[in-house]
């Protein structure tokens, strides 16, 4: 038979172990609310860099295209004074000597030069150079005392931008 005190004590205890329960039942509701919170704070983080990154390569590639497409910009500007040099030559209508009009045109292959020059781009020499397949191209080999593979003269002259090569310098190449 069960007592008084022991039914008592299972009453309490019951109550005890409920008030237990609904406390643990507490806390844990408010570490689930808590962690939803850093979950959201987290996917909105993740949001707003992955847009803020989305961002970044588009205004990226958009320079980079802008840059592709104007890169010829300061070359062009650089050539128009030279251009409008040609044209008014051209329109003199041959009033001024033969003379005059060729040192004309010097002057303006000059200024072309020194234009050239000014944007990185600069003529190499090849005349009594060994030849070299990366610089320069060979249409004709002629005999000639001056050893083997020497060039000997240039038909076009050969260009480099920076450390490139714009145009190959086409050469004659001595033989033995």
């Amino acid at each position: 038979m069960t007592t008084k005190k022991s039914i008592k004590t299972k009453k309490t205890t019951k109550r005890d172990s409920v008030k237990s329960l609904r406390g643990t039942i507490e806390q844990l509701e408010t570490q689930i609310a808590e962690q939803a919170e850093e979950i959201e704070r987290k996917s909105d983080k993740n949001v707003r860099l992955l847009a803020e990154f989305d961002n970044y390569k588009r205004r990226t590639q958009e320079e980079r295209s802008r840059l592709f497409k104007y890169a010829g910009e300061e070359l062009a500007k650089a050539i128009l004074p030279i251009l409008d040099d040609l044209h008014r030559t051209l329109e003199s209508d041959g009033k001024g000597k033969a003379r005059t009009i060729l040192e004309g045109i010097e002057l303006i292959v000059a200024k072309l030069d020194r234009t050239m020059e000014d944007q990185g781009i600069v003529p190499f020499d090849s005349v009594g150079q060994d030849f070299n397949p990366e610089l320069h191209e060979a249409l004709i080999s002629e005999e000639s005392e001056k050893g083997e593979n020497v060039i000997l003269r240039e038909f076009e002259k050969g260009y480099k931008y920076s450390d490139k090569i714009l145009r190959h310098a086409k050469v004659v190449v001595s033989k033995s």
